[in-house]
């Protein structure tokens, strides 16, 4: 969640438990990963990764929700719901392939994840028309960085599989390994631009 930094007027005591209410935040989301994964012993590294992902996905959610109910005037105007909504899907996303299929049959997995992406890009087509300019430079900035790191990345690797020096990658691992470059991307864009 894009949110700016204000000087901020509050008594030390209400920041002191502010940043521990994020850091047990941060633990139980830590916690519960583990345990999923612990669950999930069999699973694959694309699978572990994406689990991952979904989790800070679905993470960044739930602290931008909490942002936007207790510091609304941090968020851009019209910006602060379709966050919430893109990072709740993309982590939905993330874990329809893992758990889906437990439940539905793989078509209907699939068609499911279609009607999100879909939903998911219209979200993200209005957010960037609500975005200021500042927002959407840090969207540019995201993708940006995000492309050049995976571009380099993508040939060296596909140099190295050519060779037979590397193993063959899933998309499913590419997926999770793209997520992850463009969240590190979002924060380093973030960051240079005061916005947390």
């Amino acid at each position: 969640m894009m949110s700016r930094s204000e000087a901020s007027t509050q008594p030390l005591i209400v920041k002191i438990l502010g940043g521990l209410a994020v850091g047990g935040i941060g633990a139980l989301t830590g916690y519960g990963l583990a345990s999923i994964v612990e669950v999930e012993q069999g699973a694959s590294w694309a699978d572990s990764l994406a689990l991952a992902m979904a989790v800070a996905l679905l993470a960044i959610a739930v602290l931008s929700a909490v942002t936007l109910a207790l510091r609304p005037s941090t968020i851009p105007r019209g910006c602060g719901v379709l966050q919430i909504i893109v990072f709740l899907l993309a982590g939905l996303m993330f874990l329809a392939p893992i758990y889906g299929p437990s439940w539905f049959s793989a078509d209907m997995v699939f068609g499911g994840i279609v009607v999100l992406l879909v939903v998911q890009t219209v979200a993200n087509l209005m957010l960037w028309r609500a975005a200021d300019e500042m927002l959407r430079q840090v969207m540019a900035e995201t993708s940006a960085m995000a492309f050049w790191a995976l571009q380099t990345a993508l040939f060296l690797y596909a140099a190295a599989e050519r060779l037979g020096l590397v193993e063959t990658v899933s998309g499913w691992g590419l997926t999770g390994i793209l997520m992850a470059v463009y969240l590190i991307s979002s924060i380093v864009a973030a960051a240079r631009r005061g916005i947390h």
